[in-house]
């Protein structure tokens, strides 16, 4: 048995764990114990609203860049989902370190802004791609950004971060992930970050996979997936897990919340099609002190929601993690080829590869539960081609048709008359003169 780490009372922090053998990412549900030689599968899912189950997977196991569609009658068994490598997230996910003692050129900034109660605020995601007026993320691997209230990579200071209070509010954006199907995980969660240590990253990370080298604190995963599908996430650092004496925080997810395959998967089908645009909210409603997170992915008609809590495990993340203060938002993409423990429901339990197609995520809105949420801004209309000139052949000199001769002259009469003029015989516009 594991020792229990020493746990730091600063900042809620807790030491990174020592010899605990390599686990999942805590993103999924289904981890492999062995006893008397023999291995089984066992699925953990408290506090859901839903009952989440072992589904079946398509018999044709791949499609173009990833992307598996279910909507086929003809399903058969799938093996089980490996257990995801402590290496994958580590060597896959890196933070964006640019700049100069912590000051970044200006493309490098990433200002952003985020509509909160009908107010544009200005953001900054250093080093991220932001288009559309600052309203959108593109999104390519293996990077992962923080929102910060100045663009500095300056990630030990605890004052740069901005860390949004959501309990009695509702989160809302668009997601466009089109290609970037099985293999990929598209994500934006809250970590109680900075960690006293720098790491081996030298940025300050924390999550609740307490990776070595890494920093070990409370991580709620608001959303992360794939075309395939949608995960949502609770982990908290209760330090009372029977079952795992070594563990600070919960590493599989308590409550976890995750669409089906008839609810969510590309192409065209009863669910959500995830190559398509979705619109994704989050209320953190709060009632008698207790928290309950309601997830709903809208598309058209389609509506999916997804429950979670009131759990005790919950309550710890509002009260301690702490959602109550205000938490770090963290947003990347990485790749691996064993994220089965996420999508392994549609992409079966082999060796996956990522498209590493760009996905884009636009219009952050945050409001207060019970207010109106805002619709994003208009894209502005694309401006009408202007209609084709009739043309003609025209004497011209110099290249293109800017000097050319009346076509009611001599030269401009016949390409012959043109020649023996020295100009050159071409089509232009007759409303040219």
């Amino acid at each position: 048995m594991v020792a229990a780490p020493e746990v730091f009372e600063e900042e809620g922090l807790l030491t990174p764990e020592a010899g605990v053998p390599p686990r999942r990412h805590g993103r999924g549900k289904a981890a492999m114990i062995l006893a008397g030689g023999l291995a089984a599968a066992a699925i953990v899912a408290v506090g859901l609203s839903t009952t989440h189950s072992l589904r079946a997977a398509p018999t044709e196991a791949a499609a173009v860049n990833g992307v598996v569609s279910l909507h086929k009658a003809d399903l058969a068994e799938k093996k089980p989902p490996k257990r995801k490598s402590r290496a994958s997230f580590v060597e896959a996910s890196m933070p964006f370190m640019g700049g100069r003692n912590g000051v970044l050129d200006g493309d490098e900034h990433g200002a952003i802004y985020i509509d909160e109660d009908g107010k544009k605020n200005k953001y900054y995601l250093p080093g991220a791609k932001i288009v559309e007026n600052g309203s959108t993320i593109v999104y390519t691997p293996p990077l992962r950004f923080y929102l910060m209230n100045k663009p500095t990579t300056d990630y030990g200071n605890a004052e740069n971060f901005y860390k949004p209070i959501l309990p009695g509010k509702t989160f809302t954006c668009d997601i466009e992930l089109s290609v970037a199907g099985c293999g990929c995980n598209i994500n934006f969660y809250l970590v109680d970050m900075p960690a006293k240590s720098a790491g081996k990253d030298h940025d300050h990370y924390c999550d609740a996979q307490c990776f070595d080298g890494l920093g070990c604190c409370a991580e709620f995963d608001m959303n992360e997936g794939n075309a395939n599908v949608q995960q949502v996430t609770n982990h908290a650092c209760t330090r009372d897990y029977a079952d795992h004496p070594d563990w600070q925080c919960h590493k599989w997810g308590d409550p976890e919340a995750k669409t089906q395959p008839h609810e969510f998967s590309p192409g065209v089908g009863q669910g959500i099609d995830g190559s398509k645009r979705f619109t994704f909210s989050q209320e953190f409603r709060v009632t008698d002190d207790q928290l309950e997170i309601i997830t709903t992915m809208t598309q058209g008609s389609t509506k999916v929601v997804k429950t979670m809590g009131p759990n005790a495990q919950l309550q710890a993340m509002y009260k301690e993690g702490s959602l109550e203060k205000g938490m770090v938002f963290v947003t990347g993409y990485w790749s691996a080829s064993d994220m089965n423990w996420l999508d392994g429901d549609e992409c079966g339990g082999g060796s996956e590869t990522c498209s590493n197609a760009p996905a884009r995520i636009s219009n952050f809105r945050i409001t207060t539960n019970g207010d109106p949420v805002p619709s994003p801004s208009p894209q502005p209309s694309p401006q009408p081609s202007p209609a084709p000139q009739p043309q003609s052949m025209r004497c011209c000199y110099g290249d293109g048709c800017n000097s050319c001769q009346d076509p009611h002259s001599w030269c401009g009469e016949s390409q012959g008359n043109c020649n023996q003029c020295n100009g050159a015989w071409r089509s232009c516009s007759t409303a040219l003169r």
